[in-house]
């Protein structure tokens, strides 16, 4: 074999070259190929890592969480230095579009009681905040009226939140020195369990290792590259579409009436979630020598009809055409006769046809409280209440469940529900002290405040001076920050719950009202534009949606919003100008939707210019 072959040989087998003799060359372990690959990826990271922080970059999960109390790399509370080197908890980023802001020493101070209220949106206070929620009120009362401790009475409420994500953060505040925890809890169980079984989806593992991801601004970049690359071709916003304006979560608009069905094994699995998490509550608490206690919720039955109403299975079509024609005979009864009997006469008739549907329940108890059958009629708003496929009230079943817990574990209990009632008409609880289906009034919530500190006086936790005076000195100074401003962002926030619940007429109302209170205001322009054109008033819409942009041209959703309306009415030219606005000052994540929209009004005028 002649030498060039034999160099050729070596070569082709991956030997070294001529610089370095093979006689000398060690073949790397695979070991330490993997050790040094892996060193070199983690540099290379973390100097991208560098880079995009120098750009200004940040971690998807410091600004939202899919995940948003189902992950346990989510914790409501990051810690903050002040000036003076001391260490606060606060309301982290990612989590202050469903939780009011509040911030408390990380080490609690001597002398200080610390309270923690958590619950779904009655414990935010929405549509209104903390200082009108229940908490905020018991937090003035304690100040004003039992100086013996340096009282902390700390908002964890989080909108759509129930006992699920209520275990996880109690866990989370029980590291913080609480004292008393106060909970509100049951209007979002089966909203939460939908969310919750929309997560459980993919594996635990997944969620997890997508949660970290999400610490990082690579993987933030790579996620809205991708976005850009692989967006539909065109994703046209329909006028009917509610338009996003807030991060796009698991939490948020995505899950409506339409997302439930009925499932009676899926309710009671539910319920018994429901007290399972109660009991694991009073276990955290006490585990730490921290108190409880349980407040009844309670709802609007007279003032809201059910979300969703259903047949029973295997109902023929004629049997459901028959069904209708009373149900429609008993409605018109309701409306046109001072005693509507024939109306229902009607529904019974309907209740021997099929008796699941809510709506024929709720109409019943209207009938019944017209005709002064009160006892009845307050039955029948609570068979509409538990027949509801889309169960946003608490149910009459999840009574007697916290009660038990509380007997159980020697709780104490705050009946809200019987105060709510036996300050309602009849007993049927209405709009008077609801502004929604569950929200109560800010006068609702001062009556609790005060129920939850006599609950704590017959517990002699607290021995408040009842002085009139006192008392009456606190109520105004709370009253006293509620200006116009105040009350129309409630009801714009009202605004947006109705709507997304399908309440179309209630939110177009509520929108009405905030634009009244304060029409210069941009975001309620925007708002009420959006229940109009739900509410089937586009040209109202519109009106509403370019008084916004007038007010802010870098509001980009109602850039967008009233783009999409003028392209669907055919004026193409200003449609294209709102819609580069949106794209102009829109947030990334926004930008597949918006050129989307543009490429198709674009499409739409060149395709009229091309006509002879």
């Amino acid at each position: 074999m002649s030498q060039s072959q034999r160099a050729s040989e070596i070569s082709s087998a991956g030997a070294p070259t001529a610089d370095v003799p093979a006689a000398t060359a060690k073949k790397v372990s695979l070991p330490k190929h993997i050790l040094f690959s892996t060193l070199a990826t983690a540099l290379c990271f973390l100097l991208l890592e560098g880079g995009l922080a120098m750009l200004g970059v940040r971690p998807a999960m410091e600004h939202q969480d899919p995940y948003l109390g189902f992950s346990s790399h989510t914790p409501l509370f990051t810690e903050q230095v002040d000036a003076q080197g001391q260490v606060f908890l606060e309301t982290a980023q990612n989590h202050r579009d469903f939780f009011n802001v509040q911030r408390f020493p990380k080490k609690k101070p001597m002398g200080t009681y610390r309270i923690f209220s958590l619950g779904g949106s009655t414990t935010y206070g929405h549509p209104y905040f903390d200082s009108t929620s229940f908490n905020g009120w018991l937090r003035e009362y304690l100040l004003g009226i039992a100086p013996e401790h340096a009282w902390e009475a700390i908002n964890a409420g989080g909108i759509s939140y129930g006992t699920e994500r209520d275990v996880r953060l109690m866990t989370e505040l029980s590291h913080f020195g609480p004292d008393l925890f106060l909970v509100y809890s049951g209007h979002n169980e089966f909203l939460e369990r939908q969310i919750h079984t929309e997560i459980n989806k993919s594996s635990g593992l997944v969620r997890e290792l997508n949660a970290l991801a999400r610490h990082t601004r690579t993987a933030t970049v790579m996620e809205s590259f991708l976005g850009l690359v692989f967006r539909p071709k065109s994703h046209v916003v329909a006028p009917g579409e509610a338009l996003e304006d807030d991060p796009v979560t698991l939490l948020d608009n995505t899950l409506g009436p339409s997302a439930f069905s009925r499932d009676a094994a899926w309710q009671a699995e539910t319920l018994r979630r429901y007290r399972l998490n109660l009991e694991r509550m009073t276990v955290i608490a006490q585990a730490v020598g921290a108190r409880v206690i349980f407040i009844t919720p309670a709802s609007n039955l007279r003032d809201v009809a059910p979300f969703k109403s259903e047949h029973r299975t295997g109902l023929s079509e004629e049997v459901r055409h028959g069904w209708k024609e009373l149900f429609d005979q008993a409605r018109a009864d309701f409306r046109t006769n001072a005693l509507p009997t024939n109306g229902l006469a009607a529904l019974d008739e309907a209740i021997r046809l099929d008796e699941l549907p809510a709506n024929l329940h709720y109409v019943r108890g209207r009938i019944l409280e017209k005709l002064g059958r009160f006892p009845e009629a307050k039955a029948a708003y609570e068979r509409a209440r538990e027949e509801d496929v889309c169960p946003l009230r608490a149910l009459s079943t999840m009574r007697p469940l916290l009660l038990g817990v509380a007997a159980e574990k020697k709780v104490p209990v705050v009946d809200f529900e019987r105060l709510i009632e036996s300050l309602s008409e009849h007993g049927i609880t209405g709009g008077r002290l609801f502004l929604d289906h569950v929200h109560p009034t800010v006068e609702a919530h001062r009556l609790l405040a005060l129920e939850i500190l006599k609950t704590m006086e017959g517990q002699d936790w607290v021995h408040p001076d009842w002085d009139p005076a006192r008392v009456q000195e606190v109520t105004q100074k709370v009253l006293g920050r509620i200006n116009t401003r105040t009350h129309s962002l409630a009801l714009m926030n009202l605004c947006k719950t109705l709507g997304w619940a399908g309440k179309r007429e209630e939110a177009y109302r509520a929108g009405l009202r905030a634009v009244d209170l304060s029409p210069e205001i941009p975001e309620i322009q925007y708002e009420a534009g959006l229940a109009a054109n739900l509410f089937g008033r586009p040209d109202e819409a519109i009106a509403h949606l370019r008084r916004a942009v007038e007010l802010n041209p870098k509001l980009a959703d109602a850039q967008c919003a009233v783009g999409v309306l003028l392209e669907t009415h055919g004026d193409l030219t200003e449609a294209i100008s709102h819609l580069r606005l949106a794209i102009q000052h829109g947030k990334s994540k926004n930008k597949a939707r918006d050129q989307g929209n543009l490429a198709k009004a674009l499409e739409l005028q060149q395709g009229r210019s091309a006509k002879p």
